[in-house]
């Protein structure tokens, strides 16, 4: 059985080399220009770090903008394929004399194919008069008429 040797312990002497470094960066100067010089570094750490902190927030900023941005991109697809379908269908629907609600399909082939079949479909129920739309609903009295009328009646009793 052997017993592990304990591990040595650090040697103070470790510290006072980093303290030489110091000495050797300040070798020379006056306890005043060490103590400017310790201010001058202490003033561009504390810009440093106000620098860093707008420059997370400039970047959480910019993320939310591009994250925006995409959206937006993708609605605006949305949109404008809905306009473009929805101009296609009004095409398609007016030159088949159908309603455009009731046509069905996503490309222009299935919409043309659906608009033939619904043509077929709908057909007026009587003959078609031009003009029809256009005649008055009440026409206007004449005493004339009302005589004719009143001649050829039966009489109701």
């Amino acid at each position: 059985m052997s017993e592990a040797a304990p591990e040595p312990t650090p040697t103070p002497a470790a510290e006072p080399a980093q303290d030489a470094g110091w000495a050797e960066a300040f070798e020379g100067l006056t306890p005043a220009e060490v103590k400017e010089a310790l201010e001058n570094s202490r003033k561009w750490e504390s810009r440093s770090k106000a620098n860093k902190a707008a420059l997370d927030e400039l970047t959480a900023k910019h993320e939310l903008t591009a994250a925006e941005k995409a959206e937006l991109a993708t609605k605006l697809e949305t949109y404008e394929s809905e306009k473009e379908r929805a101009t296609l269908v009004s095409e398609i629907a007016a030159a088949a004399k159908v309603p455009a609600a009731a046509l069905r399909g996503s490309t222009r082939e299935e919409l043309e194919a659906h608009a033939a079949v619904l043509a077929e479909l709908i057909k007026p129920s009587g003959p078609v008069i031009p003009g029809q739309e256009l005649t008055p609903d009440k026409v206007a009295e004449n005493p004339l008429r009302e005589f004719t009328r009143n001649l050829f009646a039966t009489a109701k009793d």
